[in-house]
């Protein structure tokens, strides 16, 4: 699971069923989202869906820039970019959310991620800024309850 050129890595969890969310606090230069247990990690590649990789990617400077990897990259809007990003992988409907935690806005979806039946499907990290470290912020479970009319 080892990258031997990127700065990057993949978390020991994998899903193979189910949603998942987490969230993890960025900083100025990074690339988050989740990958597929078959995809390249030897040399350079593109962070493309093509490659199994569905990830944005952000970087905070003079010349700012907010994408998500797809082929052509898709811009986003800086005024969503967050310090807090919330990922949220569904496997069964084979598509992953991100938001901006602080504003609770969705920014970007994946749809249709293909891999095949069963095969794992891991968060994926990559950090461009080696004076700030990425943090993944601790599990906080929510109960949603449906709306009733009293």
């Amino acid at each position: 699971h080892r990258f031997d050129k990127e700065r990057c890595v993949v978390s020991r969890e994998a899903f193979t069923s189910g949603r998942h969310y987490w969230e993890v606090e960025v900083n100025d230069w990074w690339r988050i989202g989740v990958t597929r247990e078959s995809a390249e990690r030897k040399g350079y590649f593109s962070f493309s869906p093509q490659q199994g990789y569905w990830c944005l990617d952000s970087y905070r400077s003079d010349f700012s820039d907010f994408s998500a990897l797809t082929d052509p990259e898709t811009r986003l809007p800086l005024s969503l970019q967050p310090r807090k990003l919330g990922v949220c992988v569904d496997i069964e409907e084979r598509k992953v959310s991100f938001y901006t935690v602080e504003s609770r806005a969705h920014v970007y979806t994946f749809t249709d991620m293909v891999f095949p039946q069963g095969e794992k499907i891991y968060p994926v990290f990559y950090t461009g800024d080696s004076d700030k470290d990425l943090e993944l912020l601790p599990a906080v479970s929510v109960e949603i309850k449906p709306v009733t009319d009293s």
